[in-house]
């Protein structure tokens, strides 16, 4: 029977036999309260946003949102 480590090796060659490549990505620990405060900073920052300054984010949103429809 193989190994773990063998069996993560050939997975490996499987997949860059395939075109891929492996990629290590870092994001936000979500479980943590510094992120968590950050999020309810950043709602409330939103919140206060004069009735201008909400138009332009909900535009943003929206053309951000229908470039997301064109990629799939």
């Amino acid at each position: 029977m193989a190994s773990n480590a063998q069996l993560a090796r050939r997975f490996r060659i499987r997949q860059r036999t395939k075109g891929l490549r492996p990629v290590q990505l870092w994001l936000p620990d979500t479980r943590t309260a510094a992120f968590a405060a950050q999020v309810a900073h950043d709602i409330a920052a939103v919140a206060e946003l004069d009735p201008d300054d909400a138009a332009m984010l909900d535009a943003v949103e929206r053309i951000a949102g229908e470039d997301l429809r064109e990629c799939n």
